[in-house]
């Protein structure tokens, strides 16, 4: 390996110390590991790790075909130490502020659309259903109304029938009355005991 290859994996490592410091902050603000469960925790923690050393790999693949040295791993805890101490407050400051801008970036998105698509439809919901009452109540009061029109007109047309027949009847003799009387009570209770012999049945 060359030197001027050995010095730019040097520098190189040294970068991917102070990523690995920064990525980690990163990590730790956007995932809140402290409020998160042990296990959950573990997990995102290896799956974390492992992504940072494959990054590595890849970093020293390109550079260097691969070729770990002692070296390597003493310049990225440099880089990681040069980081923890010159760029972390800033960096922490930085993404604080990014963080905050993104979640009132995300309100205001969830604000915008509740007021431009959520409450909308709300009250087009509302509108509709209001609609369909009023609209049923308007056709049940023009239905008894219609039904009240209609019962009066057959009534008036059938009046005159009724005042006939109620006439025939009072000039038919008490006999025949009698009679009818009991045929129609006959009738009557006749239809009464085939009703109660189908509920028996039932």
């Amino acid at each position: 390996m060359s030197l001027h290859v050995q010095f730019t994996t040097l520098l190189a490592m040294i970068g991917i110390g102070m990523i690995i410091g920064s990525s980690f902050d990163t990590y730790a603000h956007i995932f809140n590991r402290s409020k998160r469960h042990r296990l959950i925790v573990w997990v995102a923690d290896i799956l974390f790790w492992i992504t940072q050393a494959l990054y590595v790999f890849y970093t020293l693949l390109v550079i260097n075909n691969g070729q770990v040295r002692l070296y390597i791993f003493l310049a990225i805890l440099c880089g990681y130490a040069a980081y923890q101490a010159l760029f972390q407050r800033m960096y922490v400051r930085l993404l604080q502020k990014i963080i905050r801008a993104f979640v009132m970036l995300y309100r205001l998105i969830i604000r915008m659309f509740h007021y431009a698509v959520i409450l909308p439809l709300r009250l087009l919901y509302r509108f509709f259903v209001f609609l369909f009452i009023t609209t049923c109540h308007f056709v049940l009061s023009i239905g008894k109304i219609l039904y009240k029109v209609i019962h009066m007109c057959i009534r008036f047309l059938f009046q005159p029938f009724i005042w006939i027949g109620r006439f025939i009847w009072r000039q038919t003799p008490l006999r025949f009355q009698a009679t009818v009387g009991r045929i129609f009570h006959i009738g009557k209770g006749f239809l009464a005991k085939i009703a109660n012999m189908f509920r028996k049945k039932g």
